[in-house]
């Protein structure tokens, strides 16, 4: 069975898409600015992918598409005010998963053959208590998502697979840590105080209803799992395996911001092939075959219109 990969390279750490806040300008709006922005050109990448997927290989079972860690965040210094930066989590957590929804309408299987989307993360931040013993709780999360799979209600079904343990980057360069949290001054008004490890488990919404599962067998033949940046390098074998339909993945997705393969990582051995799509610098994306748990070689790749990475992956 043959499945295509395109990972669209963009740098993310600093947030280099994103248009300055304006003056006067409310949280909300300035997120839903940038997340509609995002949004169109992802669609606009979304389609030029699809289409050359259907030219060059349309034996291909489906098309897999990749973005970055930090792709949908806006700098964080735009947040001057504790109660902006909770303004600023809320709007990501109503937008996105509308902006996933609309990216979906806008490929109809029927036309575009099967897409199944991976979009980089979101980061958001949920404040856990008050006083001087509050702190927040991360929610860096892959959304995925298809243009085959939909709920009783017709809108597509969509799960969610957050990061677990937190970066010393992820909030812009943090300023201190101690036991167990980072301390990230965001703005010159703004320190907040970090848990390290983060509590979040996968969530999948589809036509069977909610679940605390992530959904990895939207191609019943190429079950795949994520591995969002210092997860990667830190996670146990076999640790968040009960948050998965399937624990024998075949394609491994790194998404990233400053995380490389490893030379001696181990994967589980149904893995065949591993993909990276990173946001640090210029941005990087990788296609690699594994054998034995173990990265053996770079797949060749080629680039579609500058920013666009494809790859075709043999998995008989």
């Amino acid at each position: 069975m043959l499945v295509t990969i395109a990972s669209l390279q963009q740098p993310t750490f600093h947030s280099e898409f994103s248009w300055p806040r304006k003056s006067g300008q409310s949280m909300t709006e300035y997120v839903s600015q940038e997340l509609d922005r995002r949004m169109q050109f992802v669609g606009d990448r979304l389609e030029v992918a699809a289409k050359a997927a259907i030219d060059q290989r349309p034996d291909s079972e489906c098309l897999f598409f990749t973005l970055p860690e930090f792709f949908w965040n806006v700098p964080w210094s735009s947040a001057r005010r504790e109660e902006e930066l909770l303004e600023l989590s809320m709007a990501y957590m109503e937008r996105m998963s509308e902006c996933m929804e609309i990216l979906m309408n806008w490929l109809p299987v029927d036309r575009y053959g099967k897409v199944v989307l991976l979009a980089g993360t979101c980061a958001t931040l949920i404040k856990v208590g008050e006083g001087p013993d509050a702190y927040f709780d991360v929610i860096n999360y892959v959304m995925t998502t298809s243009n085959f799979r939909f709920r009783t209600d017709g809108l597509p079904e969509m799960s969610m697979w957050p990061k677990r343990y937190v970066s010393g980057i992820d909030f812009g360069k943090y300023v201190d840590s101690a036991a167990g949290y980072w301390f990230f001054k965001l703005s010159d008004n703004l320190t907040i105080k970090v848990k390290g490890v983060s509590s979040t488990v996968a969530e999948h919404n589809s036509a069977d209803g909610y679940g605390a599962i992530f959904s990895n067998t939207l191609i019943a033949q190429c079950p795949f799992s994520i591995n969002v940046c210092l997860d990667y390098a830190v996670l146990e074998k076999g640790q968040r395996d009960e948050e998965l339909e399937k624990i024998d993945s075949k394609i491994d997705f790194l998404i990233a911001c400053g995380m490389s393969f490893e030379d001696g990582k181990r994967y589980p051995d149904s893995v065949r092939f591993a993909v990276r799509n990173d946001g640090m610098d210029a941005g990087r994306c990788q296609f690699a075959e594994v054998k034995a748990g173990r990265i053996t070689r770079l797949v060749p790749s080629v680039i579609v219109e500058d920013s666009l990475h494809f790859a075709t992956l043999e998995l008989s």
